[in-house]
């Protein structure tokens, strides 16, 4: 019986959204705690398994169009010899909030389905089917995802630069808080877009900004500048608000960190829903925040140490 496993992780922008889509500087860390397993097995219909949706691959709705999109092309590529499977998806990652969660999909489905038809995958063909199914999703892809999903070390995106990864020391904790409002990245981009035609100088100084701010912030982080990190989280957040991207419900969490002793909080992602993302001093000063959030109304939270990012980390 044929039988395959694939497995990556959510991600969180730190600095540099939507600037990334026009050139500037941005980055994101992997985050390793929220992993994603796919599993396919050999099975007597075609049918998926997951939180998202259950039913036959034929009737998957157009909400994970990214994901059929996905399953029929590695079926059409891979399955030679036409046969059924079952696939299922383990993720505790929530959909249309800027944490990855379809490019980790999509990366697991991928390794899943070469492990299942004992297929070799480098890196560059992983990232090939994870950028053409982030495309039928979100339109456009930077890569920013695919590349921060399947890998376990930070992703800096530079102008006219390759992407590279890249470690740093820090003692400090990011809080990641899920607004509980989807987000609508390919909505956002556009909007964006239509500002930045409308007035190109006004809005194109906002972008340039934002990647000087991710920049500025991959310095503090290098240096383990935690202050002056919280600073930018807050400067860059006051662009995001310009751009049109907060909402009532983001703002209260962002809010209510601060309040409870975030060095600096921020929207992350797409925007206008989805995630923030706060920085704390140490472990007792995360949790304070995760509390206050909780008590705002965020609908999940997470806690990841920046510490695991350092070049001799040990990570399984």
């Amino acid at each position: 019986m044929l039988k395959g496993i694939g497995k990556s992780h959510g991600k969180t922008i730190i600095m540099g959204e939507h600037a990334v889509v026009y050139g500037y500087p941005a980055f994101a860390i992997p985050l390793l705690s929220t992993p994603v397993i796919v599993k396919i097995k050999q099975s007597h219909d075609s049918s998926l398994i997951s939180k998202y949706y259950a039913g036959k691959i034929e009737q998957i709705p157009d909400s994970l169009s990214g994901v059929k999109y996905l399953i029929n092309l590695l079926d059409q590529e891979l399955n030679q010899q036409q046969i059924k499977y079952s696939i299922s998806i383990d993720s505790g990652l929530p959909i249309e909030r800027g944490m990855g969660s379809s490019a980790a999909i999509a990366a697991a489905m991928t390794r899943a389905f070469f492990d299942c038809f004992n297929k070799d995958l480098d890196q560059q063909t992983l990232l090939d089917y994870v950028n053409k199914s982030e495309t039928i999703t979100h339109g456009k892809a930077s890569g920013l995802d695919a590349l921060t999903v399947s890998s376990e070390d930070p992703i800096k995106f530079g102008k006219n630069v390759a992407p590279k990864h890249f470690n740093f020391n820090s003692e400090g904790f990011i809080v990641i808080a899920d607004s509980g409002v989807k987000g609508r990245t390919k909505e956002t981009v556009a909007d964006v877009r239509t500002m930045y035609d409308d007035n190109p100088e006004k809005i194109g100084a906002y972008l340039q900004q934002l990647g000087d701010y991710a920049t500025k912030a991959s310095e503090y982080l290098t240096k383990g500048n935690l202050k002056q990190l919280g600073l930018v989280f807050s400067l860059a957040n006051e662009i995001l608000t310009k751009l049109n991207l907060a909402i009532p419900k983001t703002d209260k969490l962002i809010e209510s960190a601060n309040h409870a002793g975030s060095l600096g909080s921020k929207i992350t992602g797409g925007g206008r829903g989805g995630c923030i993302i706060c920085l704390a001093r140490n472990l007792k000063n995360a949790q304070m925040i995760q509390k206050a959030l909780i008590k705002a109304g965020a609908e999940q939270t997470w806690i990841q140490p920046l510490s695991i990012y350092a070049e001799d980390s040990d990570i399984d």
